[in-house]
């Protein structure tokens, strides 16, 4: 992935923190910084134990509502796991801001993928029920094929 330019993404995480009434401080910054370094899809505790590698001081507290905020505006998208796990990634992607996931339960990782047909699908059921599509959340779960699966690291 191309390294993402910083200011051009502060502007618009400013601007959001803003309509929230919240201040634009150092430590929102590098938790947005933090979040755009991998595209990784993450949980809190690991953004919180990354942001402490790096010697970024920020509270639980303030990680979870700044989070919050970045998700109600879709600076980041939220995938839930059927187990009750919560993980976040940023929607800066270069793939595709809209793009799918697929969950190996095998071994837990996560595959991304776009397909243009999903999209002109979802207009279409929209178009036939008289609705416009605002937000999507389109996520599957699978096991390998193989007796061993392959995407284990181990």
């Amino acid at each position: 992935m191309e390294k993402l330019i910083p200011c051009r993404f502060h502007v618009e995480v400013g601007s959001v923190l803003k309509a929230e009434g919240m201040r634009t401080t150092k430590q929102r910054l590098d938790i947005w910084d933090e979040l755009c370094s991998t595209d990784d899809h993450r949980d809190i505790e690991t953004i919180l134990q990354s942001l402490i590698k790096k010697k970024i001081n920020v509270s639980r507290a303030t990680l979870y509502r700044t989070i919050d905020v970045f998700v109600k505006h879709d600076l980041l998208k939220k995938v839930s796991l059927g187990n009750g796990k919560i993980l976040y990634e940023h929607n800066k992607k270069s793939i595709s801001p809209r793009h799918d996931h697929i969950l190996c339960e095998d071994c837990g990782e996560i595959f991304e993928f776009f397909d243009s047909n999903i999209t002109i699908l979802e207009n279409e059921i929209a178009k036939k029920l008289n609705m416009k599509v605002t937000q999507r959340t389109h996520q599957l779960s699978g096991i390998c094929n193989s007796k061993n699966c392959s995407h284990l690291t181990n």
